[in-house]
Formats: C-alpha cells, structure tokens, sequence
C-alpha cells in the first residue's frame, strides 16, 4: 500500500537531525506537493472570511478583529495572509519548528493575488492589498505586513501577554497534536482571547494518508490498534485520531463555550463503511455512528 510506504520513509525523516529539512526538500523537489494548489490556498482564505464573520458575530466586534494570533501557521501562512488582506493589523504566528519557507510565501501571494477579484467576491468587499515584493526574513513580515512570526514557540505557554487578541484560531492544527498537550494549548488559547474576543478552530478528523492513497478510506486509521500506529504515526505527520465527542469535551474542559460550530457529517456510504470496517479497541462501540464518522469541524468559542 502507497501510504505504508509514505508512513515508512517520514518515520525515518522523523528520527534524523534534519528530517523536517529533507522532508520540505522531498515534497517540493520530488513528489512535487510544494507549492499547495491554488485552490488550496483560495479554500484558506474562505476559513479566515468565517474566522472575521465569527468575530464580527459572537465577538462584539462589528469592525472586525485587529489582532489576531494563531498556533500551527505552517510553511506558506495563507491563513495569516488571508486575514491579513481582510485587514487585520498585527498578528502573531508561532509554530512549535520553524516551518515558515520563503519560497512557498511568495508563491502564496502571487497565486492569491491571480485570484484577486474572486477573494473580494468571497469577502463581499475591497480587500487590502499587499506590498509588491514579498518578505524574505522574520524582520520583513512583521515590516510588511504587520505579521510576527515566532518558531520554535510552546503554544502551551506562550508568554504572551493575557487577554490580546481579538481573534484566535487554528486552520487544520489541532488533529495534529498529541491528546496529553491539547488541554494546556486550548487553556493558552482561553487565556490569550480578550473579553470581546473569539477563538475558532477548524480541523479534519479522516485518515490523511486517504489524500495520498486511494486504496484506503478516511476511516483507516480507525482500524489499527494503538501498538500498529504507533509504528506508522510519525511526527512529521502526526495524528491524533480523536473523534469529534473528545474534542469538545477538551473545549468545556478548558473553559471554553461553543457557541457555534460547523460539522461535516458522514454520509448514508460513510456509515455503511463504517459499519463493514473492523474497528480497532478504542474506536469498536465507543461512539454513536454519527460521531464517530465526523469528517472535519469549526468550532467557534468564547471564554467561559
């Protein structure tokens, strides 16, 4: 199967010096998934118009947020581009390695600005543009675009001061991320969010290895027990697996509200293949059908 084969080799990417390096290189040389498509990018911009409506709604904010802060910022920071154009002034990126890659950032930004007058359309407005020379360094995004990026970083413990941002958020993060270190990461996230503030997060629970081998279902990873994962689940491309029922209890755990969320629910086949797989011990009779098969989720949340 192609995505043992992929699974194997970041394995062994994971445990070298330069792993996260040669793994960058790969993608982008090699199997050529460096740069993300354009329409991958457009799909980020939409999740920033929804994380500024979010705030616009359930934060008080009717002029939108004008400090925002996010965990996971990833290579390209299309997120932080996004909400950038949609005229939020500062933000504050932090990635647990220096992810960030110049290269990509710029493609973002000429493959964003090719689809200009459909991302006005998307956010129902004129949108600020960015400057004609994209940034190279840490000192040049911030310059530019009002953008601090901070990597390595503890999203655990930022250091940060309390109360902010107007806007928090997570774009396809929080899947990513061990169980044992979610609940201080969403009580860093409670403890950053000012009092008028939101905190959204979006992310996918379906195997990602389905993306990269059409011979296996979103749900896969559910059928292999915790020792055969462990075996597979690597940390360049960690999965947690939790089901959507864990993640909101982490939410109340934390403190956080939910006071509106977006759920991808499985389909009549969805279920029917649910129903044929042979689920692992942490999955079999644990969850209703229906939440078990969640395929992604936004959550928008507020400080208890």
């Amino acid at each position: 199967m192609k995505w043992l084969a992929k699974a194997g080799l970041q394995k062994i990417l994971s445990g070298l010096p330069r792993g996260q390096r040669l793994n960058y290189l790969l993608q982008r040389y090699i199997t050529h998934g460096l740069p993300r498509p354009a329409e991958l990018l457009v799909g980020h911009f939409k999740n920033a118009v929804e994380y500024m409506q979010a705030a616009r709604l359930w934060g008080s904010l009717p002029q939108g947020p004008r400090r925002a802060y996010e965990f996971g910022a990833g290579q390209d920071l299309a997120t932080a581009l996004s909400l950038c154009s949609l005229g939020v002034e500062s933000q504050v990126l932090v990635d647990l390695r220096p992810l960030a890659q110049w290269d990509l950032l710029a493609q973002a930004m000429d493959d964003l600005r090719a689809q200009w007058p459909r991302l006005c359309a998307l956010a129902g407005r004129d949108l600020r543009p960015w400057p004609a020379r994209a940034p190279a360094s840490t000192a040049q995004l911030e310059r530019a675009l009002g953008i601090t990026y901070q990597a390595p970083a503890d999203a655990r413990a930022t250091g940060l001061e309390a109360g902010r941002f107007d806007l928090v958020s997570s774009s396809h993060v929080l899947e990513h991320i061990p169980a044992g270190d979610l609940p201080a990461i969403l009580a860093e996230c409670r403890r950053l969010a000012s009092s008028r503030g939101v905190i959204c997060h979006l992310w996918n629970m379906q195997d990602h290895y389905a993306d990269f081998d059409p011979s296996i279902s979103v749900y896969n990873f559910l059928t292999l027990d915790q020792a055969r994962w462990r075996l597979v689940n690597s940390g360049l491309h960690y999965q947690n697996r939790l089901r959507l029922p864990q993640y909101l209890a982490l939410f109340r755990a934390a403190g956080l509200r939910l006071v509106y969320q977006r759920v991808w629910w499985p389909d009549q086949d969805d279920l029917a293949l649910l129903s044929r797989l042979r689920l692992a011990p942490d999955f079999a009779g644990r969850y209703e059908p229906r939440d078990l098969g969640a395929r992604m989720a936004l959550a928008v949340l507020k400080a208890d």
